[in-house]
């Protein structure tokens, strides 16, 4: 099959510049099976497309984006979509065009290049991690300021997204996202959840018992939690075990987030390896209380083998997990942690067995570019000479 894979950013797995979206079409084009050749289409920045990812591909298309002021003025002031207006330029819509009607199919992930659906030829499916209108509700609840625009911007977003085709098949990553957009847009929409990295190896000696959380540290749902856990559970936990550490890893903390640092309070920031975080601590804490999708880090460190305690919010959509502890109280998450803290730790898990225990919780990559290539070849095969024109002339 020859598949045009269309990305809003450059894929990559950089430990400071990338995030849960480019890691996506990362993964899925490495996974891809041999006989699927791969043209990228996508937009530069300040990652590289890494080597092997070039090696991967038939080709490779980066096109330039608009500058931000450009942008902001076409965008309202931002709340038309300043990452759509970006990358909404001649030459991306052209290169969608040319690219499409010389592939089978096209696959476009996130929501600043979905409107490249109304300009390409074929069979087309879109991916989006969260979908936008759904992610712009959930920034209006948090907004603590400037509610009316937020909430314009909302209802902006939701009528850019009901004028998608009627031919697109539309995927998101969790279940609920996938039910709520599929409710709000009157068509279906289907959840292929992410795949997760294992830890491997032994794990590392410490003088202290360690608590850890990770997450993009500039998502503003995960600054709260990161708050939440330096400033509200840990003065709960050193009342019981005072010689506990607290690790707050991921990329690009903010300084709200820095300043939590503290004789007891480690921030990583930008680390090359999660699971490595995961692997060096004896339980890991969300104590999420806003967020949209599946929290890839919980999975990420029940894949480690790592306890974790969670709040309902972390861990949305994720099925039982021997690991998984789900706590709605901040009380109760407390004890919890002083449980996991004071317990021997386990022995280390193989890969192999935790996947065994999680019941689906852990999945491989390989099944989600597997699940991914299924719904190309379903829109490949619902496709009709009809059908692959309609709804090209509106415009997102």
């Amino acid at each position: 099959m020859k598949l045009l894979y269309v990305t809003e950013s450059v894929p990559n797995r950089d430990p400071q510049l990338g995030d849960g979206s480019s890691m996506i079409p990362y993964e899925v084009i490495l996974h891809l099976p041999a006989d699927v050749a791969v043209t990228l289409l996508t937009f530069s920045g300040p990652v590289p497309v890494p080597a092997e990812l070039r090696a991967r591909c038939e080709t490779v298309h980066e096109l330039a984006p608009r500058d931000d002021p450009a942008a902001f003025v076409r965008s309202f002031g931002g709340l038309a979509g300043l990452g759509k207006h970006r990358r909404s330029t001649p030459s991306a819509r052209a290169a969608a065009a040319t690219l499409s009607g010389s592939s089978e199919a096209t696959l476009i992930h996130g929501p600043h290049a979905l409107f490249l659906s109304h300009h390409v030829a074929g069979p087309v499916v879109l991916q989006t991690v969260d979908p936008w209108s759904i992610r712009a509700a959930m920034d209006t609840d948090i907004a603590r300021s400037l509610r009316p625009a937020y909430r314009l911007r909302e209802h902006l977003a939701e009528r850019a997204e009901r004028s998608l085709p009627a031919r697109a098949r539309l995927l998101t990553v969790g279940a609920q996202d996938a039910a709520a957009w599929s409710a709000k847009l009157g068509r279906s929409v289907k959840s292929i959840p992410n795949g997760t990295s294992v830890a491997a190896g032994p794990r590392p000696d410490r003088k202290a018992p360690v608590v850890c959380f990770a997450g993009s540290l500039n998502y503003a749902p995960n600054v709260d939690s990161a708050t939440v856990l330096a400033t509200r559970i840990a003065p709960l936990v050193w009342r019981e075990v005072p010689e506990a550490r607290f690790v707050i890893a991921g990329r690009q903390p903010t300084a709200a987030v820095q300043a939590l640092a503290g004789p007891h309070i480690e921030i990583l920031a930008n680390v090359p390896s999660l699971p490595d975080v995961f692997n060096g601590a004896d339980v890991a804490v969300f104590p999420d209380e806003h967020g949209v999708g599946i929290r890839n880090s919980v999975l990420e460190a029940l894949a480690a083998g790592l306890p974790v305690v969670a709040s309902p919010v972390a861990a949305r959509e994720l099925p039982p997990h021997p690991l998984l502890t789900v706590e709605a109280g901040q009380d109760a998450m407390v004890r919890k942690v002083v449980e996991h803290l004071r317990a021997p730790r386990p022995p280390h898990v193989t890969p192999g067995g935790l996947l065994d225990q999680a019941a689906g919780a852990v999945r491989s990559w390989d099944t989600v570019a597997a699940e991914y290539l299924a719904e190309v070849r379903a829109a490949v095969a619902a496709s009709s000479p009809a059908g692959d024109l309609s709804g090209t002339s509106r415009q997102l």
